[in-house]
């Protein structure tokens, strides 16, 4: 029996090998293209004694605690362990993501790691991917490979995003918007966004929320790219024992403790020898998870140190790849600082570049937002419309001078918050898809924001101008041109200000959190801008506030263009009405207190704070996620 046992196990495994072998040929002829491209330079990647630990209420918690390691290019890698192993936190380190509170040494081919020069070569897939949701998959495929490639490769980029497609089998869904894919494919999606070009291939969890099929598949996909001169790392929980086949090397985490690191082959063997035997036709990720996890008997311990005795017996008899003064590492070291320059040249300091390609994707999601473009349009317009009805023909009545200053602190007030509140409930999806993508060095962050400002103002002068358009000679306001100019040129900076506010509180607090500051914080600024009562009248410790009311300033401004330059009396259909000069509104008023210039200049400063305070708020955002 036991004859015809390990002949049924032989079989077994010859058979697999044999479907794996099919399968990579199936999948070396989808990817041939990419294949074919110039070769990489292999980048081996070695780490000694990584320790990683955060604080929570100043309580030390290690993740990683000494993991000593090794990638090598030409072959893919499995990191195995269980929840809370430290699997996603090695794969952050490794790229360059998480540095900060990192102790320990990481080596490239034998030179410890340049983190800013490495960082061009790495790719970095997290569990969690977020996309653009207006972009179907084949704009979103497209987009990314011109963000990646170099300015002499543009014309390449839809034979790549052609073979991308084919080999995840994503061409059913190409004209699908990301936020209608399903689970499935927005995984394939989120990885083949990231297999252009990559040197390393670092991937959390890829095979999550696919099916058998898709998984091998990937998983072919992956095998194939190291063929060509790639080191791909995969962090997987629980894979088949097909594609458990289809790995190289394995990596065993145990509560951030390496257990193993070495050859697929070879791994059975090492665990025999410390007692844990494996039983036949037995899965064999299952396998080492029950081990590590205290599900079979045995010394851990013991285990721990004899995987560590192996992997010490492993680096002496690989020592070229330490040593760092041979020819092929020097070389290497050239070679990298070299390709890293080139992308820096192509990408880092291509601003116009890469501004161009963030152009042609920021516009098109304009066109298709039905909220932020098309709903938000109507609405200024309906709004306007409505306005104009209510206050109609006030605007050159004596008797109703009272209620068009109320239509204008009306026009401040819906302008700013509408602006604020969908910027504010919009934004952080967007503000994570930046993050990704500049993480993974898609592009600098100067490019994103630029785009981000010029994009959003035709936007804000349109949604601006159709409500003061419809509101303002409907309500009956002074048929002059620099009347209606400097209305709408103040409605235009509390529309820009508006959504800036948004954009800050949303990057800050996100959605939840930023709907309730933004009328929080800014309601009772309201109180200083002159309407309900004059800034005089105040208590004296209270007045200053005033000055940092930017509604202040806007409200006096909108006052002042209608009601001061040397405007003429206005309509009384009485004998005698007491708002009939434009110099008594504004004496009762208090206006001006500054000239009309001056609140414009005030109102600009204004938003270039608040810009100035948004990239501080990005930097941070960009420091803590590698933190």
């Amino acid at each position: 029996m036991g004859i015809n046992d390990d002949e049924k196990n032989d079989a077994t495994i010859n058979m697999l090998d044999l479907s794996c072998q099919i399968q990579l040929r199936e999948s070396e002829k989808l990817m041939g293209g990419l294949v074919k491209e110039e070769r990489k330079s292999q980048l081996r990647i070695e780490f000694n004694n990584l320790n990683y630990s955060v604080y929570c209420k100043d309580i030390k918690k290690t993740i990683l605690h000494d993991v000593t390691g090794h990638f090598e290019p030409g072959k893919v890698t499995v990191i195995i362990g269980p929840s809370g192993a430290g699997k996603s936190t090695l794969l952050k380190i490794i790229s360059g993501e998480r540095w900060v509170n990192v102790d320990g040494t990481i080596y490239v081919n034998g030179v410890e790691r340049n983190r800013g020069t490495f960082r061009k070569h790495v790719c970095y897939v997290p569990q969690q991917f977020e996309l653009l949701p207006l972009l179907t998959t084949r704009e979103t495929l497209y987009i990314a490979a011109r963000l990646k490639m170099g300015r002499n490769e543009q014309a390449n980029a839809s034979l790549i995003v052609n073979e991308i497609v084919e080999s995840l089998g994503l061409s059913k869904c190409l004209d699908t918007l990301a936020n209608q894919l399903s689970g499935g494919e927005r995984k394939r999606l989120s990885i083949g966004v990231e297999m252009i070009k990559p040197s390393v291939f670092l991937l959390d969890e890829p095979t999550s929320g696919l099916d058998s099929a898709a998984s091998n598949q990937l998983m072919n996909v992956l095998h194939n790219m190291a063929r060509a001169n790639c080191t791909v790392v995969c962090a997987i929980h629980q894979p088949s024992s097909q594609m458990i086949l289809q790995f190289d090397d394995i990596m065993v985490l145990d509560r951030g403790r390496r257990i193993y690191c070495g050859p697929r082959s070879e791994i059975l063997n090492t665990y025999e020898s410390a007692g844990f035997i494996c039983p036949r036709f037995y899965n064999i990720a299952e396998f080492l998870l029950e081990v590590i996890t205290n599900q079979r008997d045995g010394d851990l311990e013991n285990l721990y140190k004899i995987c560590n005795s192996e992997y010490e017996k492993y680096k002496s008899s690989h020592k070229h790849h330490k040593t760092g003064a041979d020819s092929e590492t020097i070389y290497s070291k050239q070679k990298i600082e070299k390709d890293a320059s080139a992308n820096n040249t192509k990408q880092g300091l291509s601003t116009w570049q890469q501004q161009k390609i963030l152009f042609l994707r920021a516009f098109i999601c304009i066109k298709r937002d039905l909220i932020l473009t098309k709903m938000r349009l109507a609405m200024h317009f309906i709004i306007g419309l409505l306005l104009g009805a209510v206050f109609y023909d006030f605007g050159n009545d004596a008797q109703k001078v009272q209620s068009n200053i109320a239509y204008l602190f009306f026009l401040m007030i819906f302008l700013y918050f509408c602006n604020a509140l969908l910027a504010v409930l919009l934004f952080p999806t967007e503000a994570a898809v930046f993050l990704q993508e500049h993480l993974n060095n898609w592009y600098s962050f100067g490019s994103y924001y630029s785009v981000k400002i010029l994009t959003d103002l035709p936007v804000q002068i349109l949604c601006s101008s159709s409500f003061i358009l419809t509101s303002y000679f409907i309500s009956g306001q002074p048929m002059e041109f620099n009347r209606f100019f400097g209305l709408w040129l103040i409605s235009l900076l509390l529309t820009i200000m508006g959504q800036t506010v948004g954009i800050l509180t949303g990057a800050v607090a996100g959605v939840e959190v930023g709907v309730f500051l933004i009328p929080a914080l800014n309601i009772p600024f309201l109180l200083f801008a002159g309407f309900f009562l004059k800034i005089g009248e105040m208590l004296g410790f209270l007045q200053p506030l005033g000055t940092l009311s930017f509604f202040r300033y806007a409200f006096e401004g909108l006052i002042q263009t209608i009601y001061n330059f040397d405007r003429p009396k206005l309509h009384c259909a009485e004998i005698f009405c007491y708002f009939r000069s434009p110099n008594v509104i504004l004496s009762e008023l208090g206006v001006p207190t500054v000239p009309f210039y001056v609140t414009v200049i005030i109102l600009v400063c204004w938003i270039f704070l608040f810009h100035i305070v948004i990239y501080g708020v990005f930097r941070w955002k960009i420091y803590y996620a590698r933190k």
